[in-house]
């Protein structure tokens, strides 16, 4: 890990560095701050694409508990998306695809080291060949389907607001009771989700469509098929057999001379004390009905005891029935 990170600031020194917040709210929650209220905060401040809403949220988890603001205060790395590099056009604070990666070769962990490289060899010659021959058949200009995909919701999003212009370029986005400053000329919007991703919001959008503009136009060259030529263009080359490769005169690297210990080996990783089960639903789960965490809809206390008080007036109606019958066959 150490010997990762001193390479990367060796190969890449001007980069910047960006923390999972998924694991920097394990390290929270490690620590003691948990529960539904910080949860909501911390998320709200990592997904804030703005200072204003950051500010507001950590103002908030700074009342809920002020060690936690200052141990998120001091975090070097950047993990709100408003601190992130705009040029880079990446709103990801996760490392969710790197997760995604890594259960790809979960079968070929425990194999020798060229296996599990052949392995990943392959797959990557796979993933890229289908791109290759899609990068191929790209206009320039076309969007890749990520981009289609996050402007066409926009696009619908964008029938809700209320464009002013006020000249010079500018205009103001009224999004239900809160206005968003906009400026066309340097594509920025008050609300930060253009600066962040390259893809026009749902404000921009509204005044690119009041301004009779091509949406297409406005948006990052990054998602476009010059760049997606780029990326994809080169592919990886089938390789033989590794019978059939050449030999070389040099040392045989052999396997490290370690015991083997009693038992099976282990291949799940140790999970700290306060991360879930393999297997058991997470804490973090949402219910649908009671908006909560730590539950579902199946488990929810608050629509059982609803459902006994609807059993209870059912009861106690029919039981008034009853002696409504009574008496009236009394008299």
């Amino acid at each position: 890990m150490r010997g990762v990170e001193s390479a990367l600031f060796e190969v890449f020194p001007r980069a910047t560095r960006r923390i999972c917040c998924q694991h920097l709210y394990s390290n929270c929650k490690g620590a003691g701050w948990s529960g539904t209220t910080f949860h909501k905060l911390f998320w709200i401040a990592a997904n804030a694409y703005n200072e204003y809403v950051f500010g507001k949220a950590m103002s908030k988890i700074k009342e809920y508990d002020a060690t936690a603001f200052d141990y998120l205060t001091n975090v070097e790395e950047q993990w709100s998306v408003h601190m992130f590099d705009r040029i880079v056009c990446c709103d990801h604070n996760t490392t969710n695809f790197v997760e995604s990666f890594n259960a790809i070769t979960k079968c070929n962990r425990d194999m020798p080291l060229l296996t599990l490289l052949e392995a990943v060899r392959n797959w990557c010659m796979k993933r890229m060949g289908s791109r290759f021959d899609k990068a191929v058949d790209m206009e320039p200009n076309q969007l890749t389907e990520h981009a289609q995909g996050v402007l066409d919701t926009r696009t619908c999003e964008s029938r809700f607001c209320h464009v002013t212009a006020a000249g010079g370029g500018e205009f103001e986005v009224r999004d239900g009771h809160v206005k968003f400053p906009f400026t066309l000329g340097n594509m920025t919007c008050g609300c930060g989700k253009w600066q962040g991703l390259g893809i026009p919001c749902k404000h921009g959008l509204g005044v690119i469509y009041n301004q009779r503009f091509e949406p297409r136009d406005f948006v990052s060259p990054f998602y476009k098929g010059a760049a997606y030529k780029l990326t994809y263009g080169d592919h990886i080359h089938p390789m033989a057999n590794p019978n059939h490769w050449s030999s070389l005169d040099v040392p045989r690297i052999a396997p490290p001379q370690g015991k083997r210990s009693a038992g099976r080996p282990a291949k799940q990783r140790r999970r700290a004390p306060h991360e879930a089960k393999k297997g058991k639903r997470h804490k973090n789960n949402k219910c649908s009905l009671c908006k909560e965490l730590g539950h579902n809809a199946v488990t929810c206390k608050a629509r059982k005891a609803e459902a006994k008080k609807e059993e209870n007036a059912a009861s106690s109606s029919q039981q008034g029935n009853i002696r409504g019958k009574k008496r009236k066959t009394a008299t």
